[in-house]
């Protein structure tokens, strides 16, 4: 190829890209993020729901979150498939369909069969569908930022529970009205126009289109593989971790579904806006982790990231337990800060560990993968309630969750990178005698 042939080569790459600003598609992932946050404002929302019809005890209302998690897993697989054939439009078209009529259903709720069915089943499904569309797509375009992109956009996916939680109290008070019922049918108008905005911009970059300097090259680390999910699901560090995310999945979820009640039976004499406010705390130190594991895993890859994450979870659990044990409020809200910040930071994981460990070729279908998991992690929610039934005390949701991140601590000394080898001293050993020898 001549100089002039080069030269004409790099003005259309540079003209390509002066076409297309990537930084547009992450302002729209944020907005289809939080406002998918929503759903995980539930412990909220109920107690709203609960005052309306308190014939419905904590377990009926723990399977609707349930099965919004079991969608959810369902829709973040199915998106992964049709994402790697079509694009996120047609998958965004299906959840702009699903999610508003899914919280209209449940708006008219006379029974838990209609909550079930709008919040539980169709708009977990959407929310899968948009979660695995919007990280997919935006990330796609970020591929030197893979853990700081994704922990923007999974921070904003956490901070909408803290913000739309505190909205609904204020909107929608539990003093058995049906105010929550309004306020379902405005998230289901703003839903319905974000969407519809992600449909019209959302696309894959073209190849070649997205370039990097000199700089930005020495920090962008290839992918350990680049294999498809029928190798990938042949490999034992795929299954570790696979198992890894769902033990922790199970302790956060407990965290964000029993949350409520556990700050009320703590607190008992306080207001029904403070507590709606403590609660909000986890969602906002969720936001904040997202962002700093992004940024760690960025700079110190997966290892930093999980000692982060279980370090932080531990001491959650511990100070919960010891909230109980001793009635100090204050230790509870250290608890729920440390515990929002863990399960943010951990949520961030997923899918830059999935890029670096699998590659991008296959990443909207391995990545969609992990979210399964909440197929039977959220019946974690479902056992904290039918605890709390026989008990009569959110203590032992707080036990459950401490006995998932116990699992998880062990568990995470053997999770290792595709090709990476744990080195032994003796091996380091031999190889300095072999350095030696051959420098003799």
């Amino acid at each position: 190829m001549s100089a002039g042939d080069q030269r004409q080569r790099e003005r259309r790459k540079r003209r390509i890209m002066k076409k297309t600003n990537r930084v547009v598609f992450l302002p729209v992932g944020l907005m289809i993020m939080f406002l998918c946050g929503t759903v995980y404002a539930w412990s909220i929302i109920s107690r709203s729901i609960s005052a309306t019809f308190p014939s419905w005890n904590a377990q009926t209302l723990s399977m609707t979150f349930t099965l919004t998690m079991m969608f959810y897993a369902v829709g973040g697989l199915v998106s992964g498939f049709i994402l790697k054939k079509t694009g996120p439009r047609p998958v965004l078209t299906a959840a702009a369909l699903l999610y508003p009529s899914g919280l209209v259903i449940a708006s008219f709720a006379q029974s838990p069969a209609l909550l079930y069915l709008g919040y539980g089943a169709m708009c977990g499904l959407a929310t899968g569908l948009c979660y695995n569309s919007v990280v997919s797509t935006v990330s796609a375009w970020f591929p030197d930022r893979q853990g700081a992109v994704s922990g923007i956009l999974l921070a904003a996916y956490g901070l909408s529970s803290f913000v739309s939680g505190k909205i609904f109290a204020a909107f929608a008070p539990a003093d058995g009205g049906r105010a929550w019922a309004t306020g379902l049918r405005i998230l289901a108008v703003l839903l319905l126009a974000a969407i519809v905005t992600a449909i019209a911009v959302f696309r894959f970059p073209k190849v070649g289109e997205i370039t990097f300097d000199a700089s930005q090259n020495k920090k962008h680390r290839e992918p350990a593989s680049d294999i498809p999910p029928s190798k990938m699901l042949r490999t034992g560090s795929f299954w570790l971790y696979y198992i890894w995310v769902a033990l922790l999945t199970g302790a956060g979820l407990i965290l964000v579904g029993q949350a409520s009640g556990i700050a009320e039976e703590v607190g008992r004499n306080l207001s029904g806006n403070t507590i709606a406010t403590v609660v909000g705390m986890i969602s906002i130190m969720n936001a904040i982790g997202r962002i700093c594991n992004g940024t760690v895993f960025d700079r110190f890859g997966y290892h930093g990231t999980m000692t982060m994450v279980l370090s932080t979870f531990s001491f959650s659990a511990v100070m919960m337990l010891m909230a109980y044990q001793t009635g100090i409020f204050a230790l509870l809200v250290i608890g729920f800060m440390t515990g929002g910040f863990a399960y943010g930071a951990f949520c961030s994981t997923s899918p830059a560990l999935m890029s670096d460990f699998y590659g991008r070729t296959w990443y909207s279908i391995n990545f969609s993968i992990i979210p399964t998991n909440t197929l039977f992690t959220s019946f974690a929610t479902v056992i904290a309630g039918r605890l709390y039934d026989i008990t009569n005390s959110f203590y032992s949701s707080i036990l459950l969750l401490f006995a998932f991140v116990i699992a998880s601590v062990f568990l995470a000394f053997v999770i290792r990178r595709p090709g990476e080898k744990k080195v032994t001293a003796g091996h380091k050993f031999k190889h300095h005698r072999h350095k030696v020898q051959m420098a003799g």
